[in-house]
């Protein structure tokens, strides 16, 4: 019986050995020691409140109130913060005199990049000291070795997390200012140590989207260089997921890309549509050394057509200069068009395009300024809603009792162009448009103002030639091998485009055909094959033609 009452006064004299030791052991007197040594490797200035031991749940150490200080260029408030950080280490190895760290949990922290009115971030001298606040933005900062991602590198941990915490993108530079949010950051990783390959767990959500935003995957192995020989994530926005895998080598790396379906209704970005578009089997390979981004292979289904492309942009410029092409092969025109834009007028048909651009910035006014690039555009079995050419023609003859078909469309077999972009206007070359009442061939420009400039020769069919010569004699004379030609301009924008044929070009026909006549009636006379009677007979036929009587 006292052997068991000592040994268990000794076990609780033990617990409460153990229980003692955070308010017996002081470890405040180490933190001068490595406050330095994390403060050269942040390139920042750090404050914390306190540091002491903890035994439960497990024996480690809790650091309070943890502050990294901003860029003093920036702001005089904390770049990242949280409330408390918790290090758990591994009894067992302790036991021997080794520590191994178990976890490390992150509670509620907060991280505030900005963006300053130059377009450069507060996060770009973050592990790079020596390393002054560039005095303009790059577009692709070259990943420093000495960095966070070496710290994380170096870390050896079973379990790293983030509990709580939000964080904020500020941007300053914008006409207009905007803030970002994740707030309800949720993260962890698992085998967090050199040679192992980490788990990745993210999630959050995006404000002021209100979008959930979920990341789960691989990355590794890690080493201290930071090349990773593999990437397989799987990215959640909203209801849009993501494949990714790729590998990293130095400041090299190749990212591919794969969604089945994309929905324009569930991206956190408005863009300019009249109604949601679906982008199926979407495919992406890209790859970037050093500062130039090469986009290898695009491709995914759009409006029942396939489209591929490539590109390549150069970054670190203010303005980055990049070219591309793209191909379009069996893309439904009437559904895209109406996506886009809400006008009178819409094209319907299968559409196919090839297009070469090259230029600078992606802003509207660099674009205008500096996208050049040619193209070939054709569509094949369609129609032009809001429009009949074949009426507009027959309204400026004033002719009637001709049924031009559909009152408001203009169906077509075939319509062909080229293209050439420059300073802001699309060229339209060579362009052909064939129908079963006329065939068009003509040109013009097309402004990124949408402002039309078109002229097109109308060359009517026989059939169509036929009833309208015979509705106005005066178009029988200027026929030409059966067939009446006519130039059409289109002007006005695309919104509200306007159509005129040119009939003074008719009259000239008429005009044409009077003075040969007349020349070789004047010549037949002159020559004695042509009689008085037989010249005021010829007289008769002719006025008869042009006035019907």
């Amino acid at each position: 019986m006292k052997i068991a009452i000592g040994l268990l006064i000794l076990v609780l004299l033990l617990v409460g050995a153990v229980l003692a030791l955070p308010f017996l052991v002081d470890l405040g007197k180490y933190q001068e020691q490595y406050k330095p040594t994390i403060e050269e490797a942040l390139n920042r200035k750090i404050q914390l409140q306190g540091i002491r031991l903890t035994v439960w749940p497990r024996i480690g150490a809790r650091v309070s109130e943890f502050a990294v200080l901003d860029d003093p260029a920036f702001s005089s408030g904390p770049f990242a913060s949280l409330s408390s950080l918790d290090v758990g280490v591994k009894l067992i190895p302790l036991l021997s005199g080794k520590v191994e760290v178990e976890e490390i949990t992150l509670h509620n922290p907060v991280i505030t990049v900005i963006k300053n009115k130059n377009g450069v971030l507060n996060a770009a001298t973050i592990g790079r000291k020596g390393v002054p606040v560039p005095e303009k933005p790059s577009r692709a900062p070259i990943p420093s070795t000495e960095g966070p991602l070496k710290i994380l590198a170096l870390l050896a941990v079973d379990r790293l997390s983030i509990d709580g915490g939000k964080v904020t993108y500020r941007d300053l530079s914008a006409p207009k200012p905007t803030e970002y949010v994740l707030q309800d950051l949720e993260l962890l990783l698992r085998e967090v140590r050199l040679g192992q390959t980490p788990n990745l767990h993210f999630a959050s959500l995006v404000q002021p989207f209100n979008m959930p935003v979920r990341l789960d995957g691989t990355f590794g192995p890690l080493r201290e260089a930071m090349d990773i020989d593999a990437i397989n994530f799987q990215l959640g926005v909203g209801k849009t997921d993501f494949t990714i895998t790729g590998k990293a080598d130095g400041n090299d790396a190749t990212v591919n890309i794969s969604s089945p379906v994309v929905s324009t209704a569930n991206l956190p970005v408005t863009l300019p549509l009249k109604s949601p578009v679906e982008v199926k089997n979407l495919q992406i390979a890209a790859e970037v050394k050093g500062q130039e981004a090469k986009l290898n292979a695009l491709s995914f289904q759009l409006f029942e057509g396939q489209v591929k492309g490539q590109g390549k942009m150069i970054a670190g410029a203010e303005v980055p200069p990049f070219k591309g092409t793209v191909t379009i092969q069996g893309l439904q025109l009437g559904p895209a068009l109406k996506a886009v834009s809400d006008t009178p007028i819409s094209v319907s048909g299968t559409a196919g395009a090839d297009l070469s651009v090259q230029g600078h910035g992606f802003s509207m006014p660099e674009l205008t300024k500096a996208l050049e690039g040619t193209g070939h555009l054709a569509v094949k079995d369609g129609k032009i809603e809001g429009v009949n050419i074949l009426q507009e023609v027959t309204d400026a003859l004033k002719v009637a009792g001709i049924s031009p078909g559909e009152a408001k469309a203009t169906a077509f077999s075939t319509i062909e162009t080229d293209l050439a972009i420059k300073q802001g206007v699309i060229n339209v070359q060579r362009l052909l448009m064939d129908s079963h009442d006329f065939q068009a061939t003509g040109g013009g420009t097309i402004g990124f103002d949408q402002k039309l400039n078109l002229t097109v020769n109308l060359n009517l069919s026989q059939d169509v030639s036929q009833k309208i010569s015979g509705a106005s004699p005066l178009v029988k004379v200027a026929m030409k091998e059966g067939r009446l030609a006519l130039p059409l301009a289109i002007t006005g924008t695309a919104q509200a485009p306007s159509y005129g044929v040119d009939v003074k070009g008719l009259t000239g026909k008429v005009q044409e055909q009077v003075k040969k006549k007349v020349e070789e009636a004047v010549g037949g006379l002159l020559k004695g094959t042509t009689k008085p009677e037989d010249l005021k007979k010829e007289g008769q036929e002719l006025l008869k033609g042009l006035f019907g009587r």
